[in-house]
């Protein structure tokens, strides 16, 4: 019996490698936000920055969110217009024009501008990044692809607590400038994926494509497999709307808007934001704040990878509960925690105890819910719906992560740490339940299967 040719995989790899570095940028805009919000709220003048007031605090730590919300519908349009890789391409523009602006502030102002115009280019990449991975990739790599691509975000949110305790803002800008410049050199010899070429009707892209992607000479059978799934997108509007009406297609919605509901209650923007302000409102004292950011941010590379060799064995709904459950523990703990401070409990015997909640957050938070929703955007939904879902994902999901770090000092100021914590833990318990009885699994699965799976199901 002939023995079945080995799939040849690393130009796949080589395409979401040139991809990350755009993440990678996206984790910088993440990891200036704890070492330097600290600054701000601490020091009298940084970099000709005079010190910033609580207000100015919380915009700073806001904006980048409320720009991906713009973001997301950039992303969307453009996804129907000049197609998935040029709106990746062309959304590192706006991340430029952002560090260009850290780099000349000269007061709080070029700060909001810098986050707004960050916040935006991740709104695009959020919104296309799954679904261009999706079209270039093969079913069994698939999700390590989307995953490798959040984990190399965690690699720029570790660099940039790494770096900013120890450098000026502006050269912490040029850093973030030259990565950038990187990537709009080297993505564009990245080619397009087939999708896009069948889209524009071009065969003979699409087969140059493939065969790019795949690394072989005969294609055909793929190609006639993507010619048939995407027959399906040239659609009218009313069509499209009966297809969103229907009972899967509103299934695969409330899930998604679920996601980021529990999102809410994960708080990752909230503790990415103010680890540094909440460790030392912990009272410990074994360890920096900085130093503990910059721990957390190595843990949270090391379990993003493990995710990623997981993720395609052990499934997208099993890392999700297991994550749910990791961070609702942790931050029930780190609730127990600030209710024995308030009880005068000796700060001393409980140094160990944020430590271990916050790293313990960070690893769960990673291996799970910080990469797997996006995975499943790019799998669940048909041609006909696949922008408007990423739409609505990304942009609910930057709503709720700016309403996240908006109410998080108010509420801990109306009811304290302890019942906040325990507030967003109660949240992921029940997320945890969700996803183990609504989540259907997607692994080792083509679009195409994914499809003709979920139509028999909403027929049967």
């Amino acid at each position: 019996m002939m023995q079945a040719k080995k799939k040849v995989l690393w130009s796949q790899h080589l395409a979401s490698g040139t991809l990350s570095i755009v993440l990678f940028t996206v984790g910088l805009g993440n990891g200036w936000s704890s070492p330097y919000l600290a600054k701000l709220s601490m020091m009298d003048n940084i970099d000709g920055i005079p010190r910033a007031s609580d207000d100015e605090l919380l915009w700073v730590a806001s904006l980048m969110n409320i720009g991906r919300i713009f973001g997301a519908v950039a992303g969307a349009v453009a996804q129907d217009t000049i197609g998935r890789k040029m709106g990746l391409f062309f959304c590192g523009f706006p991340m430029l024009s952002g560090w260009i602006c850290i780099a000349m502030a000269t007061s709080v102002h070029w700060l909001y501008a810098a986050r707004i115009l960050c916040g935006f280019s991740m709104g695009i990449v959020w919104t296309t990044m799954s679904h261009y991975l999706a079209e270039i990739a093969d079913p069994q790599i698939r999700g390590s692809l989307v995953l490798w691509n959040i984990t190399v975000q965690s690699v720029g949110i570790f660099v940039g607590n790494l770096m900013g305790p120890y450098m000026s803002m502006k050269l912490f800008a040029y850093i973030s400038i030259f990565a950038t410049l990187m990537f709009l050199v080297l993505f564009p010899l990245i080619p397009d994926s087939p999708h896009r070429h069948l889209k524009m009707g071009n065969l003979d892209k699409a087969e140059e494509s493939l065969k790019w992607f795949r690394r072989k000479q005969d294609v055909k059978q793929e190609l006639n497999e993507i010619k048939d799934y995407l027959s399906k997108s040239d659609a009218s509007f009313k069509e499209k709307l009966d297809e969103f009406r229907q009972k899967q297609s509103l299934k695969n919605f409330g899930l998604m808007f679920l996601m980021n509901v529990f999102l809410y209650f994960c708080a990752f923007n909230v503790i990415n934001n103010y680890m540094e302000i909440i460790v030392s409102a912990s009272r410990v004292t074994i360890i920096a704040p900085s130093t503990l950011v910059s721990i957390n941010g190595f843990f949270a590379i090391i379990s993003g990878l493990v995710a990623t060799f997981l993720v395609d064995s052990f499934g997208r709904r099993f890392l999700l509960i297991v994550s749910s459950l990791g961070m609702a523990m942790s931050l029930t703990s780190l609730g127990i925690h600030f209710m024995l401070l308030k009880c005068h409990y000796d700060p001393v015997s409980l140094n160990l105890l944020p430590c271990i909640c916050l790293t313990g957050y960070t690893l769960s938070y990673s291996a799970g819910m910080g990469c797997i929703p996006s995975t499943l955007v790019g799998e669940l939904f048909s041609p006909n719906l696949k922008s408007v879902a990423s739409l609505m994902f990304s942009g609910t999901a930057a709503l709720f992560s700016t309403l996240s770090t908006i109410t998080f000092l108010p509420l801990q100021n109306l009811i304290g740490p302890s019942y906040l914590y325990w507030f967003y833990s109660a949240g992921i318990y029940a997320s945890s339940a969700y996803y183990y009885f609504c989540l259907t699994e997607t692994k080792g699965q083509s679009l195409q299967s994914i499809q003709i799976r979920q139509k028999k199901e909403a027929e049967s």
